[in-house]
């Protein structure tokens, strides 16, 4: 935003000082009429400029900036907003983008938040390609008529486009029945269709993953739905029902060098190999980088978060020719003992704002176990899978205190996290002291 856009809200802040500034019970009567028309319209612009900044905030993905899955979490935590409220809000927002008449009678003050609500559920309900022809209509009847009106077209539209549709053919759909995986870079891509039954027993599974949205969830819709179908398939790779692939329970694996978790260089080939006319031109070769299974070349901070809480095999290659000398036993980083103390104190992910359940979390370790850290209780914290990758792909810190067990958040730039610090449970049903009690005297008990 302009230096000289702040500088228009920042006068309009004043004069609505001014305005409540004013002793209304010494106002005439005609005059309290007309402002009270006039403040609606006011309150319609103002809604219209808040929409059109929200909307513009969440095209940018600017909630990602301050660690916020998306910009209806950021303004329940930043804004102070419910979360419908918020939601609400995005909602309008993504929906005018596409409803430019409507957006500008909202701005104008002839269009009010109640008109736009009806407008946006239908679009919800047929699609906002399908509403976009009525957009000019809608906002010269949002002008001209009340939310009565509004609604009594959106019905007449909707009886019009008849979404729903004829009766699918069951078993058209189980012959057409897919689902396709393509990989862009170390992004998986997921499209498939399923037949009636196929799908209620997906959307069963997933929704019981999903569960109803919890207070301040950060997660969108669509989102907490990834989220369900990865915990899916982690819980059938936890259990004991899928088949043995090489005569051992399938698993995620990744194959990483030391070097790389240790953050060490890699040393360059002395002599380049035969033909890599590149390395000859003075071109050195690419680092060498963590493998995925089923994807590929990873990230380094990949491989690093990945190892925060694993089990890890010991492989010795031969210096000569690479080939595996040795395999050394799986070692489990944090052991089933340390993990149910860490979510005893937890409870939750530790990232201040941040109340997706421990059982969903890693455990990070504040010393990564590769530069020497240790897996106590003392030095790990859950964090939820988005704010371990921002710890580790995204250079956000956290500052562990010892003393009260509270996680306060370092931005990358370095500065204060606004929110927190998140503090621990320390018993069944309270969480554990704020710093200024933790340093106050011990009170004397009575006998």
């Amino acid at each position: 935003m302009g230096t000289g856009e702040v500088s228009m809200v920042e006068a309009v802040q004043a004069a609505l000082a001014q305005v409540n500034a004013v002793d209304v019970a010494g106002l005439p009567d005609e005059r309290v009429r007309a402002e009270i028309l006039a403040l609606v319209r006011c309150l319609n612009q103002v809604q219209g400029a808040l929409v059109a900044r929200i909307g513009t905030f969440d095209a940018r993905e600017l909630a990602r900036s301050d660690a916020q899955w998306s910009s209806s979490t950021w303004l329940m935590n930043f804004a102070a907003m419910s979360k419908g409220a918020a939601l609400r809000w995005t909602t309008w927002s993504r929906q005018l983008r596409r409803l430019p008449a409507l957006a500008a009678g909202l701005r104008a003050g002839t269009v009010s938040v109640e008109q736009v609500t009806a407008i946006c559920d239908l679009a919800r309900r047929v699609g906002i390609e399908q509403v976009v022809e009525y957009d000019q209509i809608l906002a010269d009847l949002c002008a001209a008529g009340g939310p009565a009106q509004v609604h009594d077209a959106c019905a007449r539209i909707l009886a019009l486009l008849d979404p729903d549709g004829a009766e699918p053919d069951p078993d058209e759909d189980f012959r057409k029945r897919e689902v396709v995986f393509s990989q862009h870079g170390t992004a998986l891509y997921i499209r498939g269709r399923l037949d009636a039954e196929g799908g209620a027993a997906l959307k069963t599974a997933v929704e019981a993953f999903m569960k109803p949205p919890r207070a301040f969830d950060e997660r969108n819709a669509g989102q907490r739905r990834a989220d369900a179908v990865v915990e899916l398939a982690r819980g059938a790779l936890a259990g004991d029902h899928l088949p043995t692939v090489g005569g051992e329970r399938p698993h995620v694996g990744v194959l990483v060098m030391p070097e790389v978790l240790l953050g060490i260089p890699e040393r360059p080939q002395q002599t380049p190999a035969s033909g890599d006319r590149l390395a000859r031109a003075g071109v050195p070769e690419l680092g060498e980088k963590p493998w995925l299974n089923w994807v590929g070349a990873a990230p380094h901070t990949l491989a690093q978060r990945l190892a925060c809480d694993c089990v890890v095999w010991r492989l010795v290659l031969d210096p000569r020719t690479g080939l595996p000398l040795n395999v050394g036993r799986s070692q489990r980083i944090v052991p089933w003992w340390i993990r149910k103390a860490l979510w005893a104190r937890d409870r939750t992910c530790r990232w201040p704002g941040c109340d997706i359940p421990v059982e969903w979390t890693d455990a990070h370790h504040e010393i990564p176990w590769w530069q020497g850290g240790t897996t106590d209780i003392h030095h790990l914290i859950s964090l939820c899978r988005y704010h371990h990758e921002l710890v580790h792909e995204g250079q956000w810190r956290l500052a562990f205190d010892h003393t009260t067990g509270d996680v306060s958040i370092i931005r990358p730039d370095g500065s204060p996290y606004e929110l927190g610090p998140s503090r621990p449970w320390t018993s069944p049903s309270r969480q554990g002291p704020t710093r200024a009690q933790a340093t106050d005297p011990p009170r004397p008990r009575a006998a």
